[in-house]
Formats: structure tokens, C-alpha cells, sequence
């Protein structure tokens, strides 16, 4: 073959001449180590998590560094990009030469290569240098010269090394990073993202959950007070606040949970486990949902406020260490739910009697270890013996729920008390004798919720669940009937 053949068949066919530089963070995983990272030693060492903010003034390569020094991410879970590792398993076994070349932390970058098995070379981030941007360009160019490479990225830091590749692989795209690259570089191939991001966004905030926020209006309707404007429109600026603040927590664990949730079968499809969302994003936006959450409550009242932040401060406790308590977990899930309904006494000045705190206790406390023994029996299936970040074995299900049926009926019983002894309730109804009909209603819809989650039917929280049962609406819709009843604003006759 004539030299000037051999010449052609390399430009037609570059990837058989060039080595291929792969990226890790956002390319080869979809996560973020050093933010993955930072977040476990929160979890883990939430003291030295404190120095991080001296560690990022000595620089981003001191500060990967001294992360990985205290923790080590589970490689085996990590969300890694299948398509692309498909893609870079052919390339290997066409011959190709491929290379990690990571702005990662070099403990980290050797892990993943070791797992991974297909690079001859890693190139890292070190205790001085952090290999990203031109550091990269600048290092890659040294080693196999400007245009005898080819690169595959995913974010705008890495168009100075596509500027000197020969060729640009591109993973998930987005703000019009593709056109850029194209003005540099030849793009050979791009791997799209998946997911819509309004999507995927609104996942992450757990919008669903914030019907639960719905128990903030409890005061007022068991007050008889849905016909006060003023007291409605408190209530609805209270869960408006509420809700904000909740989704800061909801964001703010799941980054804390990522190892624990990529270990679930239903959890590990969350939008940060699963990589389908960049950690940055929930980094910024916990910080925003928290600020607006707590800036409606300080325009409703500073005592609604200081309320807000009380819950706040309670469930961040319990996302980094408190859920690891045996028992006490519980009890603070329980508190947590009960913790609407004096945000709705606050917000709207309607008082609650200690009757209703009491039943609401135990009925929360309920609902609360219905969600704790799912997780078992689900653990249970999947022949694990303890549940991740829980203090819980699967021996202990019998016992919790054993706990929580007794907390259940007991709720039952103190409203069948309440109804009977209490001067409030003649005060308010025409006919309170009709209340007593809630008792047996209530019995069954709190029996039923544990058989379902017994039978292994309950994989969500229970208030969650009951928004989207068809028996709770009925159960709801008769007991509202009985109210209705015992108000005299239906009369049987």
C-alpha cells in the first residue's frame, strides 16, 4: 500500500490513530464526586465537614483531597453511564487506547479505573493540581500533541480541551455546549440526556409530598372556622411556606442518602441517585427553597417562623444522624407530622386542645412505623439482613409492628374519650354523639393500612399513599359525612 493510501485510511478512520481521553465527573459517572463526596462527610463527619469551607481556600485540589482523605464512596453503586461504557468496551476491543484523564481526586479516579478495567493510563487531580480546563488541555497536548487526541466531556470547562483534540465525544449536552464544541472541534458522537429537566426537577422537590402539608388546615376545620377568610388565607400562606421549606429537606437528604437510596429498588430511581439530575443543582437550590421558605414564614409571623425553623432544624438532625437511632427515629417522624398541625394552630391563632395533641401523637406515631416496617419487609424480600442507614434488623419487624397497630388503636381510643368527656366537643356540635360512628371508621382504615403494609403493598409514606387510595377517599368521605352529621349542618330528618 502507498504511504499516501495508509495516510488516508487514518484521517478516514481517526479513532484506530488517536488515544481516547475519557472524563469522569458528569461524563463516565453521571454524579459529581467532589460534591458526592462532600456531602458523605457531612453525613459521617460532620465536624471535620465544618473545616471544608478553610480546606476550599487553599484550593479545589487541597480541598478534593482532604474529602477523600475521611471518606470512600461506594464504586460499586455509582451511577455510571451505560451507554457510554457500552461504547467505550467496543472501542478497547477494536484496539483502541483509552485513558482516564479526570479532574477528580486521584483516589477517586484510580477506584473507578480499577472497577471499570479498560484504561492503560489515569490522570488526575492531585493534592496540588487540579487537572481541569487548561491544566488538562495544557497536559494532554504535552503528552500526545495538540490534534492527536480525542476527548470525551460534558461540560463547558472541557472546551479548552477540545479545542486542541482532534476529536470531541460529547455526554449529555445541554445550554448549547454542542454548537460550542462544534466550532472547535469535530464532534465524532454525542450521548443525549435523558429526562426532561422540568421533570426531573419536580421530582427531586417532591412535590407530591407536599399534600401532607394539608394537616396545617386541621385546626381550622376542626374549629369550624373554613368560613373566616383572613383564618383561611393564614392557613394557606402557612402550607405555601411549609411546602418550600419541606422541599429544601427533601433535597438536601437525598444528597445526604445518595449511597443508601442507590441501594433501594424503588429509591435508586431518584433523580440524584440515579444521576439523572446533577448534585449542583440541589447544592444551589436547597439554599433557595430554604431562604423563600423561611422568608413567607417571617411575613406570616415571627412566632409561625420560629416554628418553620424548629422543623427545620429537627428533621436536618434527623436526615444526618437522628435516623440512625433506634426508636427515637420514630418518634421524631411522628413529631414531624404532628409538627403541621401546631404550624397551623401558629399561623392561623385557632388553639388546639391537648385531646386532639394526644390522639394526633399516637395516630402519627402509627403512620410512622407503618413507613419504618415497610422498608423492613421490603429488605426482608431482597434476603437483606439490616436496612441501610437505619438501626433496624429484619428481625425487629415483628416488634415494630406489634408497636405500631397498638399505637393505632390506642389513637382510636383516645378520640372515642376525647368525644365522650371533653367540653369542647359539646360546645361545638349539635349532635356529638355522632362522632362516636368516626371510631369503627377509623379502626378500618388504620387496620387495612397494616395488613397492606404487612402484605408488602406499602412502599411509599403512608400519607402519600392514602392521597392515592380509593378506600381512604371513602373512608375520608364518610367520616366528613359524619362531621357533617354531627355539626347539624346535615340533618337526618
Amino acid at each position: 500500500m502507498a504511504p499516501n493510501d495508509t495516510h488516508a485510511d487514518a484521517q478516514s478512520n481517526p479513532s484506530s490513530k488517536f488515544p481516547l481521553c475519557v472524563d469522569l465527573d458528569g461524563t463516565l459517572i453521571k454524579t459529581d464526586t467532589m460534591i458526592e463526596g462532600f456531602f458523605k462527610l457531612c453525613r459521617t463527619h460532620l465536624f471535620k465537614a465544618l473545616m471544608a469551607p478553610f480546606w476550599l481556600l487553599r484550593g479545589r485540589a487541597y480541598f478534593k483531597d482532604k474529602i477523600f482523605t475521611h471518606v470512600k464512596l461506594d464504586f460499586d453503586t455509582l451511577p455510571y453511564n451505560e451507554e457510554l461504557l457500552k461504547f467505550l468496551h467496543e472501542e478497547k476491543q477494536g484496539g483502541r487506547e483509552l485513558w482516564l484523564v479526570t479532574g477528580a481526586s486521584e483516589r477517586v479516579a484510580k477506584q473507578v479505573a480499577e472497577r471499570v478495567g479498560l484504561f492503560s493510563r489515569v490522570l488526575s487531580s492531585d493534592r496540588t493540581t487540579n487537572l481541569t480546563g487548561r491544566k488538562k488541555a495544557r497536559l494532554l497536548t504535552e503528552l500526545l500533541g495538540r490534534k492527536k487526541f480525542a476527548y470525551v466531556g460534558d461540560s463547558y470547562v472541557d472546551l479548552r480541551v477540545w479545542k486542541r483534540a482532534a476529536e470531541a465525544y460529547v455526554v449529555a449536552p445541554h445550554f448549547g455546549l454542542e454548537a460550542r464544541v462544534a466550532r472547535l472541534c469535530s464532534i465524532t458522537k454525542v450521548f443525549p440526556t435523558k429526562g426532561n429537566f422540568l421533570h426531573l426537577l419536580v421530582r427531586s422537590l417532591r412535590v407530591h409530598q407536599w399534600s401532607k402539608n394539608i394537616l396545617i388546615m386541621a385546626p381550622v376545620i376542626l374549629a369550624h372556622r373554613l368560613d373566616d377568610l383572613p383564618v383561611m388565607l393564614n392557613a394557606f400562606h402557612a402550607m405555601i411556606a411549609f411546602s418550600l421549606v419541606s422541599s429544601s429537606v427533601y433535597l438536601l437528604n437525598d444528597m445526604l442518602d445518595l449511597e443508601a437510596d442507590r441501594r433501594h429498588p424503588d429509591n435508586k430511581r431518584r433523580p440524584f441517585a440515579s444521576g439523572d439530575l446533577a448534585l449542583l443543582w440541589g447544592f444551589l437550590l436547597t439554599p433557595v427553597f430554604l431562604g423563600l421558605g423561611l422568608t413567607a414564614a417571617w411575613a406570616l409571623s415571627i412566632k409561625f417562623l420560629k416554628v418553620v425553623l424548629w422543623y427545620y432544624i429537627t428533621t436536618l438532625a434527623y436526615s444526618i444522624n437522628l435516623k440512625q437511632v433506634v426508636l427515637a427515629d420514630i418518634i421524631i417522624l411522628a413529631c414531624l407530622y404532628a409538627w403541621r398541625l401546631i404550624a397551623g394552630s401558629t399561623a392561623t391563632e385557632v388553639v388546639l386542645s391537648n385531646w386532639f395533641l394526644v390522639f394526633a401523637g399516637f395516630f402519627f406515631l402509627s403512620l410512622a412505623l407503618i413507613k419504618r416496617c415497610s422498608e423492613l419487609i421490603l429488605i426482608e424480600k431482597l434476603e437483606q439482613r439490616k436496612s441501610p442507614r437505619r438501626g433496624y434488623a429484619v428481625g425487629d419487624l415483628h416488634q415494630l409492628e406489634s408497636f405500631g397497630s397498638a399505637s393505632g388503636y390506642i389513637s382510636v381510643l383516645v378520640l372515642a374519650l376525647y368525644i365522650n368527656n371533653s367540653e369542647q366537643v359539646t360546645m361545638l356540635y349539635k349532635h356529638p354523639n355522632y362522632l362516636l360512628w368516626m371510631c369503627p371508621l377509623l379502626l378500618y382504615w388504620i387496620s387495612r393500612m397494616w395488613l397492606k403494609a404487612h402484605r408488602g403493598k406499602m412502599y411509599t409514606d403512608p400519607l402519600v399513599f392514602a392521597l392515592k387510595d380509593r378506600v381512604s377517599y371513602v373512608m375520608i368521605g364518610a367520616m366528613g359525612f359524619v362531621w357533617l352529621l354531627a355539626t347539624g349542618l346535615f340533618p337526618l330528618k
